[in-house]
Parts: C-alpha cells; sequence; structure tokens
C-alpha cells in the first residue's frame, strides 16, 4: 500500500507543476513582449489608467527578484542534499521515503522555472499573479516540511538543514508578497484605490490604507477630494452600464444575485472556510492540554507543548484572517457595490420615467391628525397610504435613503445562513458522536418549547419592522412637505400644529420602534433560555438511557449545545432581515418596471396636431374625471411666434407638454422636429454662426425651475460661455442691471428654487437660460404673470420678438394675448377642453375671431371657466363706492422731479437681493447656500451627555449599568459553579471543566469513555445550574429592556428638540440650508440614533464589564495575568484610538455625502421636464452618478478602516495568545487544570477587549448622528418672547411704517432704507415697483421675518416688535405669489384643522370663483374637462401638481377668505391666472375684505388701479405714495405715471382711474 508521505509530496509536486504552467508559457513570449511593448506604454486597465510620473515610480521589483531567485536556488540545493542524503542512509524498506524526497527536490526545483518566469516579466499583473502563484506553492511546500517530519526529534545534521529550508521557503514566501501588482492608475484625473495597485502582503495587512488614515489623523479633517476614487467595480456608471447591458426580464433579487454573483460566491468561499477554521483553535488548544498531561510534574516544557502552544497562535490567526476577510468581502464587494448601484439605476429610471403627478386618495397630515381632533367631518375616499408615499417625489427619494439600504446592509449577513448550516452539521456530528444521537434528539425536541415562542416573536417583530418602514415614509412625507411649505406655515403661525402633526407620525413610528424592541426583548431571552433547556433534557437522556453520566459528557455537552444554540440564535434575525429586504426590493422592482416615458411624437418639419386627444400622464386608466384635451388640430409656423391662450385650467400647460411628449396620447398624432442628443450636438464647437439647431427644444416651465447654483451658471445651463450672446440675453431678460449692482456679479449664488430670488427675477432667468441656449423651438408657459407690465413688454419686443428670438420657432402661453398680439404669427385659444379658435392672426381678425379672444381675455363680465355668469358691472363701477380721495401723505423724499424715472426706465431691473446693493469692487463671491458644517476631532462629552440626558438622566444610566454588571456577576457565578461542579469529579475531569468557557472547546474530546455510575449529587449540581442560568436568562432579557427603554426615550426627546428647532429656525437659514440636507438628519441619522445606538451601548457596557469580569478571574488564577492584560489593552487601545481619529472624520463625510444626493434627487424630481426638454438627462445621470460615487467612496473606506483596526487588534490578540501560551507552558509548578483555565481566560480576554474596542468604535461613530442632531437642535430659533395683545387685536386695521431699515443678514447691505408710509383702518394699498424694488421685502418685515435695524412698524398702536412672534403672525394673513399647497383633498387643504363647516369650505371655493353657483360642490362630475374642486374629497397630489399654476393661486386664496383677517397682504397672489377671472377676484376680495385692510403687491396694474392709494417703492424706498388720480393728474411725469406708460395698457388704466371724464 502507497504510503501517505507519497502521496502527499506526489500531490505536491503536481500542484507546483500545474502552478507553474502559465508562466512557462509566459517564457515563451517574455522576449518578443519585452521587444515590442517595452516599459514606455502607459498601463491602462477597467480602474483607469497610469501617467508618466506613475509609471516611472512604479518599482521594477530587482530586488524582489533577485532575492527570490537566490532563495529558490539555495532551498533547491538544500533539498537536493537532503535528499541526497537521505538516499545514502535509508533503508531498502524506506524505499517510499526515498522517492518522496526526490520528488519533493523536484518540486523545488520546478518551482525554480517559476521564480525565473517572475523575474522575467515585465508585465505588472503577469508578474504580480505568478508571485501569488509562488507563495501559494511555497507555502505548500513549506507546509510539506511540518507534515512530514518531527523536526525536535531528528539529527542535528538534518534538523538544521530542515530549519534552514523552512527560513528560505519562508523568506520566498514573504518576497513573493511583496510584488506590486500595478502602477497608480488615475480615472478622470484622480488616483484610484490602490487596494488593485499595491502588493498581495500589504493588501492582506489593509497596509495600503496606513497613508490616508495617518492623513487624515494629522490634519483632523476629511473631504470628499482628499479620497481616492473607487475601482470600477465600486463605482456608479460602470455598475449602471454592467446591469443594463442585457434586457431585465428576472425579478429584481435573481438580477442583483447575478450582478454581483462573483462578488457573492467568493463571500460564501470565504465562509465555507471560515466554518471549518472556527473549530481550529480548539482543537489546538485540546492538543496542548493533552501535551500538558502527559507531561511529567515540574519537568521542562516538552517539544510538543511548545510546538502547541504557536500553533495555537497560528490557528488564532487563521481564525483572525478568515474572519476579517470575510467581513471584508462582504462589505467592500458586496455592500458597497450593490447600495451603489441600487442608488444609481433608481436615479436613472426616475430621469426617464413617466412624470405622473395624479394624487392619491388619502391625506398622511389628515389621517394622522384626524386621531386629536374633536370633529368628524364626513371623510373622503381613503386608499392605502403607502401607496401615496411611495408615489411621491420623498416616496421616491426614501428608495435610495431606505430601500437600498436595508437590501445592501441584509447582503452582509445572508453568508450567514451557510455559515449556521455549516456549524449546525458540525455541532450534531460530533454530539451525535459525543452522546448518541437519541439524547440528542431529546434535547432538540426539548427546543420545541422555546421554538413556538420564537417564532411568535419573530413574526410580531417583522411585523413590527414592516410597519416601522411604513412609518418612516409616512412621517417623511409630512416632513417633506413641511420643509416645502415651511413660509407659509410660518406666516400663519403654524408651527405648533404642524410640529403637532410630525410628532403624531413620529409617536407612530417610535410605537412600531418599541414594538419591535419588546419583542426582541422576548426573543433575546429564548436565545438564552436555549441552551439551558437543550443541555439539561440532553444530559438528563443520556443518564436515564446509560444509567450514569460523567462531568466530561455533561461539560462537553453543555459547551457544544451552547455554542449551537448560539448558532442558531442567528437564524429568525437572518429571516427578518430577509423579508425586509425582499419588501424593499419589491418596492424598487415596482418603480423601476413602471413605464418610462416614450416617445409619442412622429418626426416632422414642424409642431402640428391632428386629431390629437391627449391626457396627462397617469398610473390608472382614462375614466371620467380624468381631464382630456380632445380634438386637437393645430399646426404652428416655423420660426414664428405663436401664443396659446385660455382661462385657467382650460389646459394650455397640457398642450405644451404634449409638445414636449410628457402626456398620454389617447389618439391622433403629434409632429414634432426630433432633437439632436446631446452628444450629436457638438456643444464644445459651437460658433455664433451654427449656434442655432434648429430642431432643439428649450422649455420654461410655469414654475420656473431654478438649480442651487450661480446666476452664471443657471443661465448657461451646461453651455460654453460666449460673452457676446450672453451680455445679449441679459440685456434681452432685463437682467443687466441687476448684476451690475450685485457685488458678486453672475457669479453670485442663487438658493435652491430660487428662494433668494422674487418671482419676477426667477421667471426672468428661466426665459434667459432658453434663449441662450441652442434650441430652434421655444416652449415658454405664462412668463409674463410674474413681471411687471413695463417688464413684460420689454421682454417681448427685445427677448422673444427681438434679435435672439429672431429665426425661432416660439410658443407662449399667456394671460396677456394683447400685450403678445401685435408681434405673434398664430394664435390659439383653448376653451371647453378642446380648441375653440386656432389659426394665423390675420385670418383670425379677418373672420372677426380674434376679437372673440380678447374680449374673452379682458372682458371682467365673461363666462367663468365652469359657465356661471354675472351682472355687468361699469367700468364706474370697478371702483369701490366708499373709496375717496386722499390726501397724499408726505414721504422722505422729494417730489416732482426727484421721483421722475429715466425714460429707459423698461431695460432695468433691480437687485437679486430684493435692496440697494451699491456698485462697487467685485469682492469674493460669498456663498448663499454654505457648505454643511463639520465637527472635528472627538465627538465632544457634551453630546454624550446630551443624549445620556435624553435617554433618562444620570440614575436612569447607572440603574442600565447595574443590570449589566448583575448579568456578568451571575456568569462569573456560573464559571465558579461549573468549577465546584468539576471538583466534585476526579483531578482529570476538573481539567476538562475547566477548560470549557470557550465553546467548542471539546470538539476533539469524542474518544470512548466509560460511564459510572449516576452521582447522587448530579441532580443537586444540576438544579443549581439550570437556576443560575435561569436567572441569567432573565437578567440578560431585562438588561436589554432598559437599554431599548432609554434609546426610545432618547429619541422622542431628540426629535422633538430637533423638529422644534427647525420650524422656528429663522428664515434666512432655511433659505440657505437645502431641505435634502434637513432631511438627511431627520432621516439617516435618526435612523442610527432609533435603531443602532441603543444596541452598540449596550454591547459597549456589556464587553467593558465583561473584561472586569474576566480580568477578576484571571487574577484569581494568577497575578501576573494582570500585566498582561494592562499590556494588551494599552497596545489595542493605541490602535483603537488611531483608528477612531480618521474613521470618525470618514463617518462624518459619510454623512454630508448623503445631503447632495437628496438635494439633486429632489431637484432633479421638481425640473425632470425641463430637464428632458433641454435634452440633459446624461447630464445630470452623470452628476448624480458622481455624488453617489463620493458617498461610496465615503462609506466604503469606512468600512476598510473597521476591518484595518479588526485586523490589527486580532493580529495582537493572536500575538498576546501565543505569548501567553508559551509563558504558561514554561511555568513548571503551573499544573495542567490551572493552565486549562488560564489557556480559556486568555482566549476570552483577548476577544473580549477587541470586542470592546470595536463596539466603543460603533458608538463614537453612531454618536456622530447625535452630534449632528443637537448642532440643529441648539442653533439660534426666532424670539419667540414678547408682550400679549388683546384678544381683538388688531381691531382696526391702522398701519405705520416709520424709517424702516433691514437687511437680510447682519453681513449684507439694507434693502429697506428709510420705508415710511401709513394706512387707514379698511384702506386698500396697492404696492408697485420694479422687480427688486423692496416690495416682498416690506413682507417679511410685516411678518417679522426679518427684524427692523431702525426705525419700526406700529399696528393699532403697538411696535409689532414688542409682542410675542405667534400672535402677530396669527393676527394677520398673506397670500404668497408661489402658492403653498399639500397632498390630501381640497378639504384639507383649505381647512387642514378641522376648523370650518363644510358649508363654509364650499363657499369660498366659491368666492374665488373656482365652481359656480350652479355647481354642487359635493357632486360627481361626469364631464371629461372635469374641475377639480366639484368635490371637497377630490384629491390634490405633491405641492398640488395636479392644478394649475392659476388654480393653485385661487384655493390659497380661498383659504385666507375662511381666516378673514383684519390685514391681509397679497403678493402677486393671482399673477397666473387669466384677466377675466382676476377682474372676478378682485371683484370677491373688495366684497369679502370690506372691514379689512388690504395690501396687495401686483405685477397688473389694472389690479390696484381702483385701490385706495398706491405705493410706488424702488430701491427699497418709497418714491410716491397717494390715490391713483392724484398720482396720475400730477405735472410732469412721476413714477406710477412711468410705470403706467410702459404698462401697454395705460387707456385701460386711465378709464379705470378717471373713468369716462379721460383717455
Amino acid at each position: 500500500m502507497v504510503s501517505w508521505e507519497l502521496v502527499v509530496v506526489t500531490l505536491t509536486l503536481a500542484f507546483v507543476a500545474i502552478a507553474t504552467v502559465p508562466s512557462l508559457e509566459n517564457l515563451t513570449r517574455v522576449k518578443q513582449h519585452h521587444s515590442a511593448s517595452g516599459f514606455n506604454n502607459l498601463y491602462v486597465d477597467k480602474d483607469g489608467s497610469a501617467t508618466l510620473e506613475s509609471q516611472r515610480d512604479f518599482s521594477s521589483c530587482r530586488l524582489q527578484s533577485a532575492v527570490l531567485l537566490l532563495s529558490t536556488i539555495a532551498a533547491a540545493a538544500l533539498s537536493l542534499t537532503f535528499a541526497v542524503l537521505e538516499t545514502r542512509t535509508a533503508l531498502s524498506s524506506n524505499l517510499e521515503h526515498v522517492v518522496a524526497e526526490w520528488l519533493n527536490f523536484s518540486a523545488s526545483a520546478t518551482f525554480f522555472t517559476q521564480a525565473v518566469a517572475i523575474a522575467l516579466t515585465r508585465e505588472p499583473v503577469k508578474r504580480y499573479r505568478f508571485a501569488f502563484l509562488g507563495a501559494l506553492e511555497q507555502a505548500v511546500l513549506l507546509s510539506i516540511i511540518f507534515l512530514r517530519y518531527d523536526i525536535w526529534n531528528m539529527s542535528y545534521q538534518k534538523q538544521q538543514l530542515l530549519l534552514a529550508n523552512v527560513a528560505l521557503l519562508a523568506l520566498g514566501l514573504v518576497v513573493c508578497l511583496t510584488f506590486p501588482r500595478r502602477p497608480d492608475v488615475f480615472h478622470e484625473g484622480k488616483i484610484v484605490d490602490r487596494q488593485w495597485t499595491v502588493s498581495a502582503l500589504n493588501h492582506m495587512t489593509f497596509s495600503w490604507v496606513n497613508s490616508l488614515l495617518a492623513s487624515i489623523v494629522s490634519h483632523q479633517s476629511l473631504t470628499v477630494d482628499d479620497l481616492p476614487t473607487m475601482d470600477h467595480n465600486t463605482r456608479a456608471r460602470e455598475l449602471h452600464d454592467s446591469f443594463n447591458e442585457k434586457k431585465r426580464t428576472a425579478k429584481l433579487a435573481k438580477l442583483v444575485i447575478m450582478a454581483h454573483g462573483r462578488a457573492i460566491l467568493w463571500q460564501h468561499m470565504i465562509t465555507t472556510i471560515l466554518a471549518v477554521v472556527e473549530f481550529m483553535p480548539q482543537i489546538a488548544l485540546y492538543k496542548l492540554l493533552r501535551a500538558l498531561e502527559v507531561q511529567p510534574p515540574g519537568a521542562a516544557a516538552s517539544a510538543s507543548s511548545l510546538s502547541w502552544a504557536v500553533g495555537l497562535g497560528f490557528c488564532l490567526l487563521l481564525n483572525l484572517l478568515g474572519e476579517t476577510y470575510m467581513w471584508y468581502s462582504s462589505r467592500a464587494f458586496v455592500f458597497v457595490p450593490m447600495r451603489v448601484q441600487l442608488m444609481a439605476l433608481i436615479f436613472s429610471k426616475a430621469m426617464k420615467r413617466k412624470d405622473v403627478k395624479e394624487a392619491e386618495k388619502e391625506d398622511t397630515a389628515t389621517k394622522l391628525q384626524s386621531k386629536d381632533s374633536d370633529k368628524d367631518p364626513k371623510s373622503g375616499p381613503q386608499d392605502n397610504q403607502t401607496k401615496h408615499v411611495q408615489k411621491s417625489r420623498q416616496g421616491t427619494i426614501n428608495l435610495i435613503g431606505f430601500d437600498a439600504m436595508r437590501i445592501s446592509e441584509t447582503s452582509i449577513f445572508q453568508n450567514f445562513f451557510l455559515l449556521t448550516i455549516l456549524k449546525m452539521a458540525m455541532s450534531f456530528t460530533f454530539l451525535a458522536l459525543l452522546i448518541g444521537w437519541q439524547p440528542l434528539l431529546a434535547g432538540v425536541a426539548g427546543q420545541f418549547v422555546i421554538f413556538p415562542i420564537s417564532t411568535y416573536f419573530v413574526r410580531i417583530y417583522a411585523n413590527a419592522q414592516d410597519n416601522l418602514m411604513k412609518a418612516r415614509d409616512e412621517k417623511l412625507a409630512i416632513l417633506n412637505e413641511t420643509l416645502a411649505g415651511i413660509r407659509q406655515i410660518k406666516l400663519s403661525a403654524q408651527e405648533d400644529r404642524w410640529q403637532a402633526k410630525i410628532m403624531a407620525a413620529r409617536n407612530l413610528e417610535l410605537d412600531a420602534l418599541w414594538s419591535g424592541f419588546r419583542a426582541d426583548v422576548v426573543l433575546i431571552f429564548s436565545w438564552l433560555a436555549g441552551p439551558v433547556v437543550l443541555s439539561s433534557i440532553s444530559i438528563s437522556a443520556y443518564a436515564a438511557i446509560h444509567g450514569g453520566l460523567s462531568a466530561y459528557t455533561a461539560f462537553t455537552t453543555v459547551s457544544l449545545l451552547g455554542q449551537l444554540q448560539a448558532t442558531m440564535s442567528w437564524i429568525p434575525e437572518l429571516i427578518t432581515n430577509v423579508i425586509n429586504a425582499w419588501t424593499s426590493l419589491e418596492r424598487i422592482e415596482k418603480y423601476l418596471n413602471a413605464p418610462d416615458k416614450t416617445s409619442n411624437t412622429i418626426d416632422g418639419d414642424c409642431i402640428s396636431f391632428s386629431n390629437a386627444s391627449v391626457a396627462w400622464p397617469s398610473n390608472k386608466d382614462v375614466d371620467d374625471e380624468t381631464f382630456i384635451l380632445k380634438n386637437i388640430n393645430v399646426s404652428f409656423p416655423v420660426n414664428e411666434l405663436s401664443i396659446i391662450s385660455g382661462k385657467t385650467g382650460a389646459g394650455k400647460s397640457l398642450l405644451l407638454a404634449a409638445i414636449l411628449g410628457e402626456v398620454e396620447l389617447l389618439e391622433g398624432t403629434i409632429t414634432v422636429p426630433r432633437s439632436p442628443s446631446l452628444n450629436d450636438r457638438h456643444d464644445g464647437k459651437a460658433t455664433s454662426s451654427n449656434w442655432i439647431i434648429e430642431s432643439a427644444v428649450a422649455f420654461v416651465s410655469q414654475q420656473p425651475w431654478i438649480e442651487n447654483r450661480t446666476f452664471r451658471d443657471n443661465v448657461l445651463f451646461g453651455l460654453p460661455f460666449d460673452d457676446s450672446r450672453y451680455q445679449k440675453v441679459l440685456s434681452a431678460c432685463a437682467l443687466s442691471q441687476d448684476l451690475l449692482l450685485l457685488s458678486d456679479g453672475d457669479m453670485t449664488e442663487i438658493g435652491a428654487h430660487g428662494i433668494n430670488l422674487s418671482g419676477g427675477q426667477r421667471w426672468r432667468i428661466t426665459l434667459a437660460r432658453a434663449l441662450y441656449s441652442r434650441a430652434g423651438i421655444l416652449i415658454m408657459d405664462d412668463i409674463f404673470s410674474a413681471v411687471d407690465a413695463h417688464v413684460g413688454l420689454h421682454l417681448l419686443e427685445n427677448a422673444i420678438a427681438g434679435e435672439l428670438g429672431q429665426n425661432r420657432t416660439r410658443i407662449i402661453v399667456t394671460h396677456h394675448a394683447s400685450l403678445c398680439l401685435p408681434k405673434t404669427k398664430y394664435s390659439v385659444h383653448l376653451s371647453g377642453g378642446t380648441v375653440g379658435q386656432a389659426g394665423f392672426v390675420e385670418e383670425l381678425r379677418a373672420r372677426g375671431k380674434l376679437d372673440e379672444i380678447l374680449e374673452d381675455e379682458e372682458d371682467a363680465v365673461s363666462d367663468t371657466e365652469d359657465g356661471d355668469t354675472l351682472p355687468d358691472l361699469d367700468i364706474q363701477d370697478h371702483r369701490r363706492a366708499s373709496s375717496s380721495a386722499k390726501t397724499e401723505q408726505p414721504l422722505n423724499g422729494s417730489h416732482g422731479t426727484g421721483r421722475r424715472r429715466h425714460s429707459a426706465i423698461s431695460v432695468r431691473s433691480d437687485k437679486i437681493d430684493d435692496g440697494g446693493l451699491s456698485v462697487g469692487p467685485k469682492a469674493a463671491p460669498k456663498k448663499f447656500v454654505e457648505e454643511e458644517t463639520t465637527m472635528r476631532g472627538r465627538i465632544s462629552w457634551a453630546v454624550y451627555r446630551g443624549y445620556m440626558s435624553a435617554g433618562g438622566g444620570f440614575w436612569f444610566w447607572a440603574i442600565i449599568v447595574l443590570t449589566f454588571a448583575a448579568y456578568e456577576t451571575g456568569l462569573l457565578g456560573q464559571y465558579l459553579w461549573l468549577a465546584i461542579w468539576t471538583d466534585s469529579y476526579s483531578p482529570k475531569a476538573m481539567v476538562t471543566g475547566l477548560s470549557t468557557n470557550d465553546p467548542s472547546y471539546h470538539i476533539m474530546t469524542t474518544g470512548p469513555f466509560k460511564s459510572v455510575d449516576l452521582d447522587p449529587d448530579l441532580q443537586h449540581y444540576l438544579i443549581v445550574y439550570i437556576v443560575i442560568s435561569l436567572v441569567l436568562c432573565i437578567v440578560g432579557a431585562v438588561r436589554y429592556y432598559v437599554v431599548f427603554n432609554a434609546s426610545v426615550m432618547a429619541s422622542r426627546v431628540l426629535f422633538h428638540g430637533f423638529t422644534h428647532a427647525v420650524l422656528r429656525a429663522p428664515i434666512r437659514w432655511l433659505d440657505t440650508v437645502p431641505i435634502g440636507r434637513v432631511l438627511n438628519r431627520f432621516t439617516t441619522d435618526f435612523r442610527v440614533i432609533d435603531s443602532e445606538m441603543s444596541t452598540a451601548v449596550a454591547m459597549v457596557i456589556n464587553y467593558a464589564l465583561r473584561v472586569v469580569g474576566i480580568t477578576i478571574a484571571g487574577i484569581m488564577v494568577s497575578p501576573y495575568m494582570a500585566i498582561f492584560a494592562a499590556v494588551l489593552i494599552g497596545v489595542n487601545s493605541r490602535f483603537a484610538l488611531h483608528f477612531l481619529e480618521g474613521a470618525r472624520e470618514t463617518k462624518r463625510l459619510e454623512s454630508i455625502t448623503k445631503s447632495p444626493i437628496f438635494d439633486l434627487f429632489g431637484s432633479a424630481l421638481a425640473g425632470v421636464g425641463t430637464i428632458r426638454a433641454f435634452s440633459r438627462t446624461d447630464v445630470y445621470i452623470a452628476d448624480m452618478f458622481t455624488k453617489i460615487d463620493h458617498y461610496g467612496s465615503s462609506l466604503w473606506y469606512m468600512w476598510v478602516f473597521n476591518q484595518w483596526l479588526c485586523f490589527r487588534l486580532g493580529l495582537l490578540g493572536a500575538a498576546f495568545s501565543t505569548a501567553m501560551a508559551l509563558l504558561i507552558v514554561s511555568i513548571k509548578s503551573l499544573g495542567a487544570p490551572l493552565a486549562g483555565f488560564a489557556l480559556t481566560f486568555t482566549l476570552q480576554y483577548s476577544m473580549a477587549v477587541m470586542w470592546v474596542l470595536r463596539q466603543y468604535s460603533t458608538v463614537e461613530l453612531g454618536m456622530n448622528a447625535t452630534e449632528r442632531v443637537v448642532e440643529y437642535s441648539e442653533m439660534e430659533t426666532e424670539t419667540e418672547g414678547g408682550t400679549d395683545v388683546p384678544a381683538a387685536w388688531p381691531a382696526e386695521g391702522r398701519l405705520e411704517v416709520e424709517n424702516l431699515v433691514i437687511g437680510y443678514a447682519p453681513d449684507l447691505p439694507a434693502v429697506l432704507k428709510g420705508l415710511s408710509f401709513g394706512v387707514e383702518p379698511n384702506e386698500r394699498i396697492g404696492i408697485v415697483g420694479r422687480t427688486g424694488a423692496g416690495k416682498s421685502s416690506f413682507t417679511l418685515a410685516l411678518f417679522r421675518f426679518l427684524e427692523a435695524r431702525e426705525g419700526k412698524i406700529v399696528i393699532d398702536g403697538i411696535d409689532i416688535s414688542s409682542i410675542k412672534l405667534r400672535l402677530l403672525r396669527s393676527r394677520l394673513a398673506i397670500i404668497p405669489q408661489d402658492p403653498v399647497l399639500f397632498s390630501g383633498t381640497v378639504r384639507s387643504n383649505l381647512d387642514p384643522f378641522k376648523e370650518h363647516s363644510d358649508e363654509r369650505l364650499k363657499e369660498a371655493l366659491l368666492r374665488v370663483h373656482l365652481v359656480s353657483p350652479q355647481q354642487d360642490v359635493s357632486e360627481s362630475n361626469s364631464r371629461k374637462d372635469v374641475n377639480p374642486f366639484t368635490s371637497l374629497d377630490n384629491q390634490i397630489s405633491e405641492s398640488g401638481q395636479n392644478l394649475s399654476q392659476g388654480q393653485r393661486q385661487l384655493l390659497c386664496l380661498a383659504r385666507a377668505i375662511l381666516s378673514r383677517p383684519k390685514i391681509l397682504v397679497l403678493d402677486e397672489a393671482t399673477s397666473a391666472v387669466d384677466k377675466a377671472t382676476d377682474e372676478l377676484i378682485q371683484a370677491s376680495i373688495r366684497d369679502e375684505f370690506r372691514n379689512s385692510t388690504l395690501i396687495v403687491i401686483a405685477h397688473r396694474l389694472s389690479t390696484i388701479a381702483d385701490f385706495d392709494r398706491i405705493l410706488v417703492m424702488g430701491e427699497g424706498r418709497a418714491l410716491e405714495f397717494g390715490s391713483p388720480r392724484d398720482l396720475l393728474s400730477g405735472t410732469g411725469v412721476g413714477a406710477f405715471e412711468e410705470l403706467v406708460k410702459r404698462s401697454g395698457e395705460a387707456e385701460l388704466l386711465r378709464r379705470i382711474v378717471f373713468g369716462d371724464k379721460q383717455d
């Protein structure tokens, strides 16, 4: 029979030969390849390309090659010498051994070929692979020596030869691992992460991050630019493209697994190895104790015991490497790439998805608030709330923020299924060999007592997690709308009510969280009780079957069953995580499978409609409630100006959307010239001669879409800068003066959604974007509504019909048809859900149809949209009968010529910051949106104190520590009882008993044993053991109960303080902080505080007390243990603190890199129509991919740093255990029992120290979330103090403004400069002035968003700065220019807090002409052009997207009518409605607010021409103030008269002011 030695050596030779084949093949091509390519060609791979510098700096590895060749030759020579020596001395019966020696020499000689190939190969990756194979070969040759020879029992000569060979092979192995893989490569000018650049040794030890970690520690800061770019396997673009390479047909779960198949397979391979390796330290410990047993007392340590002491450390090292690389592969190769890929796929889909604006059936806010309301009005139809949330913008963002995270985090642990199965199989196998299958089955059957409890509470836990996700979705929907409408909330002093609404949603979330925590406590109890039930039943069954029980068997069974139960305890949590991930996968899959925006237009030479019927995109079939624009037959002339007019809600924006392809085409055809793709435009090569692309499209939406970029970037929109064209555009859009008066010029940063712009400025910038573009087709929606009349005329003459508009097809939706007609070629008028009139203007005029269009626009007595009629109003009745000519009040300025304006008034507008910035030298551009702040250094103790205070205070946390201490004391008592129990048996049993504190020690002690009679004390020992164990189970569960309780308390208190601070933050802060940044803290940071901090804190306390307990136990064995324990803690702490310095900054960076993703996602979703119209979808996708890469790299490095620490702590632990083992076996006076206990302590201690440091790091990093929450919670809020006012204040509505000076920020100039005027009770005051004159700034001062630097505002004799802010804002009312609506119903938007009856709500809708007197507001309307306001329960989508801009404004006006304030401010409140409706609305305002003081800011002079007095503002001052008649009757041309002249409707205005007496 062939000896095992010969088989092993033969296999070794075969392995070496096979591993050498690639290098042999390469040797034949080395010379040719070297001469052909040389070293001059730059290295390139999928990750990036090398530069000349990096290639030059790349090591040629000559030293490594020389050392490898010499060591290989020397090792081969030694092998030859040993073979010759063995041949000479071998006996004839030992020929197989001689053959094995020569085969071993052949293997060494064969490896020489590998060494030569490594030295001659110039291709770095090939050389690296050959070197790595060489390292494996050297490792195999090295292992063979230890397997074949007992080195310490050989002759001196042979021993020296073998030791020299071992040294040479080890040297060769290390040298092979030091060959670098490639030169540094760069991607888009930035170095790529070096994990695939460095040598295998640096890679395995995570040393490639040393320099980055050291840099972070030295600078105490980290930015995205400091991090290298990720490799191609972790970059968003590559992951997105690889997923979409093939058409997706399978389930998303399968596709994700296939996309990461290689990484998941590698993850499971390492897991399989780890399952085996985890038992090796126990085997080594058993062998070591066996060696000590046979060692004579007082004798010196034997070679065997010393070898196994070293082997113990080696086995611990293998276990460490297996565990470290399992976690590393799970996080670096699966978790981060999967998360990055899902985020990229979701955003890419969002940019291509059908833009559905329909509303769902239920309002979250109303649902939550109804629980606290005393009233119970008739509720409307309700639908599943989760569906509503998922279809909102925030619901879409949640897919990235929560679902992608939950799926990717599950991927970290999914390999634990395999690990659990393998460990269970091994444990059951050993137990069956140890006690037999009958006792084992009895113990497993006993587990069914606990199994139903576990199963039941696992189901409760799973349901709680599902409810938690739904509650978070609902909370986020409310938060998103709250932050989007924060101005309106603050204007109406509704912070308290909205906070209550948010807290109601938060309480639902915390209830679900607490429900999960309670279930978790029961599960913890069942998992702790499991080993007690299993071990007691198995041992009892064994004793009953065999008639006795040895302590050896009892302790082995208890140990193995304890490990088995610990392994099985993973299963419920794994199943729960998989269920949660599956739910998220289904949510994402549903989103990804939603229909994309389809191309429903056909290519043609012009824009035309043929029998087309269109509707807004929808996820449901067309029904009676669907608004349809039907039977459209129009053809817009090429390179001409066309207008689309019609009443509010007639479908004008829908017609424009049809041109852009953003509609459902129900029938007919739409022809639109095909726009070229962005890549085909070659924008970088554009010149003035080829600038315009005839088929390209530019779009100006009804709601101007402005990004958080500079003024210039918003205009250029990605195009190259052409100064000549740029200046023409600025002049045509009346923006030149804005830039001249700005300190930062066109580099001024614009806030998100243009928050620091007036409405007119936002429109003009979006118009400038379209004019500057290369588009030959300009689609513009209602650009005149938000600008002054004279500015609108200027835009028409200089922009739309001027040089920049010539030779371009221009289609405009407008309510100002009369203004545009002189320049218009083609007109379309919509009415009744179809095209009423369409044709060339001259043809319409000839047929008399044009007059009908103009009458429809200008006649205030024309029918409303729903067909109601009102009596005719004489022009003189246009004015209030009670209005009397008031004397013009004196102003802080000169009269006459001092108030006159330059005749070129139409070419200028005022500054962006709404005030009077002086022209001067341009300073460095200021940041409007400040960079997100990050703390530096360690987390402040104040943050810890804040968290502990919120979580119950000092005494509650003292109770928590005491419960954990009680558990550790009980655990120590359990070990002591085991020692006492063991001591009742033989000394040999005591050895095994003392060494069973560590799980799985007795795996290899499965030899035969002799049963003994049942110990009469067994029952006593077993009962006490079970009682102690059950008490431990109860205390173990209670300690987590109190920790979870503290966690929920802390979450509740911190969230309340955070919400309170944000809702009451100054308006300047809310304007300059992006919503995404605040939402990031509301979501991600609170998720950490809610779900992760409690477990991390518990683990720190647990392991810290574990270290204390084990230290006490160790000192009981030997005082010297304390010295070694202190050394280990000191060295480990040094590494942990170094790690914390870097990981803390990386965690902070990871936190702030999420905010830009949320910001861009929210902005892109809001402007997706504009982005797609400009064909810039790919640009925004690329921008998002960059931001995702930034987040991915910070997340990736955070976990790599974590593995860097784990590797080093584990390495120190292995070294510590080895040193302690060597020390223990070298002490002659220490017997085997104490040696076993001490070694068990050593293994536990090093692991406990490592875990306490790791968990402290987790807490420190988790406290970063608390730090970010506390930062906002402690910010300065609006002053809430002041005096109370009478309940009826203001009773009269008298307003006095005295020398008012205000500014937006202390470091910014004043925007109102000594404004003074007075308003009598019940007066109607119109405020006019150019864009930026300070009109809106005055309203901010009136509501104290801006505090006065000088002067004051007095209402009914009370200075408003002296009263409580809430009282002031609640007694006034404002209808802002930008209407604020919330998702829900018509009722919930009119009356969010259920304060009015349905009759009053219907009356308010009637007053603003959203319904007609003939319509029943509660009835269902079956008309195709259904009015959305015919039912109070009709749905309003997020931000009112399913309504037109005019309808949104009117609904806000109806809301104001319900409150009937004494002072009402209307800020361009009807700018987006048609003129006829506007006139009717003004009549309603005159009637409804007869007893109120009205302050109206208007662009349409006709709106305020009949008011009592008009205030003309300019540059933050009052230019004129008086009655319209007086302002138009003065000598010379005043500011108001100049505005009238430039308005384009001077004749109409004079008729309104003077009646028929003057023209």
